[in-house]
């Protein structure tokens, strides 16, 4: 019986060495390309023991060239991330570029691009039936626009992928999910317009937080006209909340949107432990995502692609992406954390707060929580009003 998830191997893109070159030339680390992030990440499942089993298949990630960036991207705006990523920074800030979050640094091309080439190798996988489901940990670049980084992201990935998924598959329906904590603009502005793409994104509102897009009003415009779907968390938003929006929200939607794909940017910075956001979301909220997910797609058309996005503590979104990769692999977690995974943690400096992989159900303070519902229940009435009626569903 052939493997049934595709999972992408990063060797190539772990043996360059520009996020050390970066370290060294940068007085903060940077919180998304840094060594110890990716190593950590990469590892767990990997001395889990999962990646060897059965229903895993192996493949590794790639980059993608100038003419697959160039479905989304301006060819300009890629010469120059070409350009600064051996050269220098000179004149790059129109483009986003030398920025705390976006630096310039040794090969940033290459790791830009690395994401954009397996991404679209996982949506060719999966909708030309070699797999039903296909994971990139170190994809889910949703904040890059066609001309300009933005939030760590050089490249996006997602919006790459899905225009070659629509241009080759003009009369099909991809539903594109985003649980990231952070709203997914680049992917939003790539399919504002478009009905054949249903992008619903889950994240953190509040005033100052990044990218301070994704009001519940944002709901496409002309012939895409509510299919942008925006769900806005206030702060604090824990558990019950979260799961209370997506079973209100979400799932009527993809029942009647019926998706052909289903490409879910998971994103782990929705968790509590995340030290660039304020949800309070546990690692049960995510495997609850994962089995639901996994049951929506196999109720449909059987095809998910899923990228990572997101997590700025390490090991939280170790654990999270190994939790999602084993939910949809159907295989089983180690009953304790791997003795050497953790050993890499504390190699790293990392702290292991709470062994094994759950940790404490957490409800929001009692003088928070009548806020957090009225924002949640004003983000719900928009959607209903405005976007329900388009897709048949009644309230």
């Amino acid at each position: 019986m052939p493997a049934k998830t595709v999972l992408y191997d990063p060797k190539e893109f772990l043996l360059m060495d520009g996020i050390d070159e970066l370290e060294r030339s940068s007085p903060t680390p940077n919180p998304f390309w840094n060594r110890p992030r990716f190593e950590v990440i990469w590892n767990l499942p990997v001395m889990s023991g999962m990646t060897k089993h059965e229903n895993i298949k192996l493949e590794a990630m790639r980059m993608a060239d100038r003419d697959e960036l160039s479905i989304y991207h301006d060819r300009s705006y890629i010469e120059t991330v070409e350009l600064f990523g051996n050269t220098g920074a000179a004149f790059s800030s129109r483009f986003g570029l030398d920025t705390e979050e976006c630096p310039v640094f040794q090969d940033m091309h290459k790791y830009a691009a690395y994401p954009v080439g397996t991404t679209i190798d996982a949506v060719l996988d999966v909708t030309e039936e070699q797999f039903t489901s296909a994971l990139s940990f170190f994809g889910g670049m949703h904040h890059a626009m066609e001309s300009r980084a933005a939030g760590f992201c050089y490249y996006n990935d997602c919006a790459v992928a899905l225009k070659m998924y629509r241009q080759m598959n003009p009369t099909k329906k991809c539903l594109y999910l985003d649980t990231d904590v952070h709203h997914g603009d680049g992917t939003q502005n790539a399919f504002y317009l478009d009905p054949n793409v249903l992008t619903i994104s889950l994240h953190e509102y509040s005033m100052g937080f990044f990218p301070q897009t994704g009001r519940a009003e944002e709901i496409g415009a002309g012939s895409g006209k509510g299919y942008t779907v925006n769900i806005p968390l206030p702060p604090l938003t824990d558990d019950f909340e979260y799961w209370r929006v997506f079973e209100d929200v979400v799932v009527p939607l993809w029942k009647s949107y019926k998706p052909d794909l289903v490409f879910w940017e998971v994103g782990a910075d929705g968790h509590i432990g995340d030290p660039l956001a304020d949800l309070m979301l546990t690692f049960d909220t995510y495997a609850r995502l994962a089995k639901t997910v996994n049951q929506l797609v196999h109720l449909g058309n059987k095809q998910l692609v899923i990228v990572g996005g997101g997590g700025y503590n390490p090991i939280s979104a170790a654990k999270i992406w190994t939790i999602v990769l084993s939910e949809i692999a159907g295989v089983a977690l180690p009953p304790t954390l791997p003795d050497d995974w953790v050993e890499l943690c504390r190699s790293f400096n990392l702290t292991m707060e709470r062994d094994g992989w759950t940790d404490r159900p957490t409800r929001s303070d009692d003088d928070h929580q009548p806020k957090i519902r009225r924002a949640i229940d004003d983000a719900i009435s928009v959607i209903k009003e405005k976007i329900f009626p388009i897709h048949g569903i009644a309230e």
